[in-house]
């Protein structure tokens, strides 16, 4: 992991309150479009969905649109997970390679995984865009759709090489991409920090916050009741239907969904020994002049980087710069992981030494073993899950489509391969995080010294 060499002046890391997310200074809350946490719960419903994320959210938008009676329960706040604090990249990928999905499943098979990647991120370019049927017609909430593609980026010899096999994987399966030497790179970036890059126009980015609060309000438009602060404590089968039992009652359920993603708790065991949690954490910089946001931020693109304990930044639709990644796979104080991010940032962008860092924060997403997306059925439960930092548009895609299914559709391609247990003792608690970090972390120095040597 990073040490605390380097580190930036403690001045530059001036957050105010930490856990401030920037991205909820510019978005509408979405705690608008719920009811009243203490009204009565409907003693019946076609659909009961747990989790006000994207997954949630999309699923539950979609069943109501399907002419299903849905209520949606939060055991917090809207805003408490991964859907409004994330990077708001919405991009072509999974976290397993090219290389890894045609060795496993063949051409044919990686083809297919990755033009679901690409319906995904159509799905939600059409959503946050400007269609008459897009959220900001139906619900006037501009998700700050901005199609400017993304940028993977090598900080050494050998992830530029690995690069340069995956962007002949991905164009043989018909994904347009560029492959980027040195120089190159550095034109794009305007930094000395990267020995290659990647460039795929495809996708781009939103403000997730907005994107979460769109959805919110378009699902509410479409019928779904919303309850926040309303956790689902028991969940007991009754015949062909569930008994969700709440502190506020028990509702009756003929189909039940659940999506937590990386915050499952002991109500989903089955979830727990498949979907691993791990933390991603951000910093957002002060407002940037026009001079120096054009200087680091270019052309727009989204931006990360290929290391294990990888970085991703972006400009942000206020003039900011988003920066965040995986610091540590240990319990570390917010304060030392905003000290690091910020490091990161300088060491890349040097010309940001003198900027203020105004917001840190964190999220947890999930993922799975083989770092693939899942929609499965555990212990009868519904699940959309283990997206591994590309549920922006995953989670978004496949929990609709999970609907469909149950009303009769193909199955989703992430619900064909099944999804086995961690294959160590593993309750839900990833205890052994700290050691893959370990091995990462020396992974990725290697490599880049490497590179230097």
């Amino acid at each position: 992991m990073d040490s605390d060499r380097g580190m930036v002046d403690a001045r530059m890391v001036d957050v105010t309150s930490y856990g401030a997310v920037a991205w909820h200074d510019d978005a509408p809350d979405p705690t608008a479009s719920a009811l009243p946490a203490g009204l009565p719960l409907p003693a019946h419903v076609d659909w009961l969905v747990i989790g006000g994320g994207v997954s949630g959210l999309s699923a539950a938008r979609r069943a109501a649109e399907r002419g299903a009676s849905v209520l949606l329960l939060e055991k917090g706040s809207l805003r408490d997970g991964a859907s409004s604090r994330n990077g708001g990249m919405v991009h072509v990928g999974f976290g397993a390679s090219i290389g890894t999905l045609e060795r496993r499943f063949g051409h044919e098979g990686a083809r297919a995984w990755l033009d679901l990647s690409r319906a995904a991120v159509a799905r939600v370019a059409h959503l946050a865009g400007t269609s008459p049927d897009a959220l900001l017609a139906t619900t006037g909430i501009d998700a700050g759709w901005s199609g400017v593609g993304h940028l993977e980026l090598a900080r050494s010899a050998r992830g530029a090489e690995a690069l340069a096999a995956e962007a002949e994987q991905r164009a043989a399966l018909g994904l347009p991409v560029r492959l980027l030497d040195r120089s190159a790179t550095r034109a794009a970036t305007n930094s000395d920090a990267f020995a290659g890059g990647l460039a795929v126009d495809e996708g781009g980015g939103v403000q997730p916050a907005r994107l979460q609060a769109a959805l919110a309000a378009a699902a509410q438009r479409a019928g779904v009741e919303i309850r926040e602060r309303t956790p689902a404590i028991r969940l007991e089968r009754s015949g062909s239907e569930w008994l969700v039992h709440t502190p506020r009652g028990v509702v009756r359920a003929a189909h039940l969904i659940a999506g937590v993603n990386g915050y499952a708790d002991r109500l989903f065991p089955a979830l727990r020994r498949r979907a691993i949690p791990l933390g991603s954490y951000m910093i957002a910089t002060e407002p940037l002049d026009a001079s120096l946001l054009a200087q680091v931020a270019g052309r727009g693109e989204m931006r990360f980087d290929t290391r294990n304990f990888l970085s991703y930044w972006r400009p942000t639709p206020d003039g900011r710069i988003a920066f965040g990644g995986r610091t540590t796979f240990r319990s570390e104080p917010l304060e030392k992981i905003a000290r690091t991010l910020a490091t990161r940032m300088v060491e890349i962008h040097p010309e940001l030494a003198r900027t203020r860092v105004t917001h840190a924060w964190g999220g947890s997403l999930a993922f799975a073993f083989d770092r693939l997306p899942r929609v499965a059925r555990l212990d009868g439960v519904l699940h959309v899950a283990g997206c591994a930092g590309s549920g922006v548009a995953l989670l978004t895609h496949l929990a609709e489509q999970a609907v469909d299914w149950e009303f009769g559709g193909d199955a989703p391609l992430p619900a064909r391969i099944g999804w086995r247990p961690v294959p160590i003792p593993y309750e839900g608690n990833p205890w052994f995080l700290p050691i893959a970090g370990l091995g990462f972390a020396i992974e990725d120095r290697l490599a880049e010294r490497r590179s230097t040597g």
